[in-house]
């Protein structure tokens, strides 16, 4: 996980290119726009959002990663946002609209979390040597799955993000988002209020999915323990401003 809780995970956001495809751009934030008026449902826009994934765009490459997280390509649905994540959508627009473009940078980090997760697995081999390769193996691996989930929280780096960078983010200060309004002009769409008690799913069924999700997690420890070998990636994402960028 990155500190700020809407930055994409690392992914295809790298900088590859520093052109503005315009019109990739304006059929892009079309898109989001009928999506965001329930034009169109989950299904129909993750459909559209495919077609930018590979974009030379850096900034459509970033939009197209960053409203994945918040649909559901499972169910269908019609736009289910918070106040927080409507004006997020806002400000993803906003950068689709000027010229900027999006530059990312990975870091890599080493820490004790995978010390703990090689000891980890190589008490599991040992148990697995010992028992056997059967159906008490998976009972076996669920203590592991608790030290398996323990490591995946300490691997959530410490935020070291400002006050006000969930109400700015993917521009960096207030100042930058501000100038970007006011250069493109920009005006936000309001809040319907009446897609905030709107849901994908039951909290039920949420709960239901959660407890699969986690009994696999411990029955399949081993796989986990094994990812967590590898050191732990986080991206730092800015916005830079027209001035440094070339339009196609």
């Amino acid at each position: 996980m990155t500190p700020n809780p809407y930055e994409p995970p690392t992914s295809a956001v790298e900088l590859r290119s520093d052109i503005v495809d315009r019109t990739q751009r304006d059929e892009f934030a079309e898109s989001i726009r009928r999506f965001l008026d329930e034009s169109i449902t989950a299904f129909e826009f993750d459909e559209l959002v495919d077609n930018y994934r590979d974009s030379q765009d850096s900034a459509v490459r970033f939009v197209a990663q960053a409203v994945w997280y918040h649909y559901d390509d499972c169910d269908d649905h019609l736009v289910s946002l918070s106040k927080p994540e409507w004006d997020y959508f806002q400000r993803l627009l906003l950068l689709l609209e000027s010229n900027s473009r999006v530059q990312s940078r990975n870091s890599r980090r080493w820490s004790v979390s995978q010390l703990v997760a090689l000891c980890s697995l190589l008490g599991f081999a040992w148990i697995a040597f010992h028992i056997g390769w059967s159906s008490g193996l998976l009972l076996a691996a669920m203590p592991f799955g608790i030290i398996s989930i323990g490591i995946a929280r300490l691997q959530r780096p410490v935020a070291t993000h400002g006050p006000y960078d969930q109400l700015v983010f993917p521009f960096k200060t207030l100042s930058d988002l501000r100038a970007t309004y006011h250069a493109v002009k920009f005006r936000k769409t309001r809040f319907p209020r009446h897609i905030q008690s709107r849901f994908i799913r039951s909290p039920f069924m949420c709960g239901i999915y959660q407890l699969q999700f986690y009994l696999a997690w411990l029955m399949l420890s081993p796989l986990a323990l094994a990812s967590q070998l590898l050191p732990a990636t986080e991206t730092h994402t800015e916005v830079i401003g027209e001035s440094s960028t070339n339009v196609d």
